[in-house]
């Protein structure tokens, strides 16, 4: 069986619940996994991946579902493409789509999936901010507590940078608060 199966595949959507209820498939997103899968960032990788294709880039709330911060999905993705790519897409409600520019290093494969990397996370975490960006970037810097350092500096060093004081405001912030404890239920 595959990793990730949609609905009208091999199954279809009356057999995927029916498996869902029988305890033999899991939700991801929009897609079902067997319960012998490890719900892992591959798995979420692969599940966005049939979403959005090998082109787009999952970035902010999707990257960090897909990383394990958000335990899950956000009800419309974020992605990105390079602006040298220059591609168009159809409206979607199902994603938010923005051309940004990237540098080598910002974005890593998980499963085929392009996610940009931590250090990229925190700095739109810092640059755009949002509800959630303090308790995400406190989950994301005490997962990966060295791309702080690398953020700071990219935000100082980048020329005409829109909210730039907003965003070493924020990582100044981040960095004076104490850990937050991670919220499940």
């Amino acid at each position: 069986m595959a990793s990730v199966l949609r609905p009208g595949g091999v199954l279809t959507v009356a057999e995927l619940s029916a498996s869902r209820l029988d305890g033999e498939v899991f939700r991801i997103d929009e897609a079902f996994a067997p319960v012998d899968e490890v719900d892992c960032d591959g798995l979420r990788a692969l599940a966005m991946l049939e979403l959005t294709g090998t082109r787009m880039i999952a970035e902010l709330d999707s990257a960090l579902w897909i990383n394990g911060i958000r335990p899950t999905p956000p009800s419309v993705h974020r992605v990105c493409v390079a602006r040298t790519d220059r591609m168009k897409f159809p409206p979607s409600p199902r994603f938010v789509v923005r051309e940004v520019t990237l540098r080598p290093g910002d974005v890593e494969s998980i499963s085929g999936m392009r996610v940009t990397v931590p250090a990229r996370i925190l700095f739109d975490l810092a640059v755009v901010g949002g509800d959630d960006s303090s308790r995400d970037a406190a989950a994301l810097l005490e997962r990966w507590p060295t791309c702080l350092h690398a953020c700071v500096s990219r935000v100082k060093k980048t020329h005409n940078l829109p909210g730039k004081n907003a965003a070493l405001a924020r990582l100044r912030e981040w960095t004076t608060q104490p850990a937050l404890t991670r919220y499940t239920s």
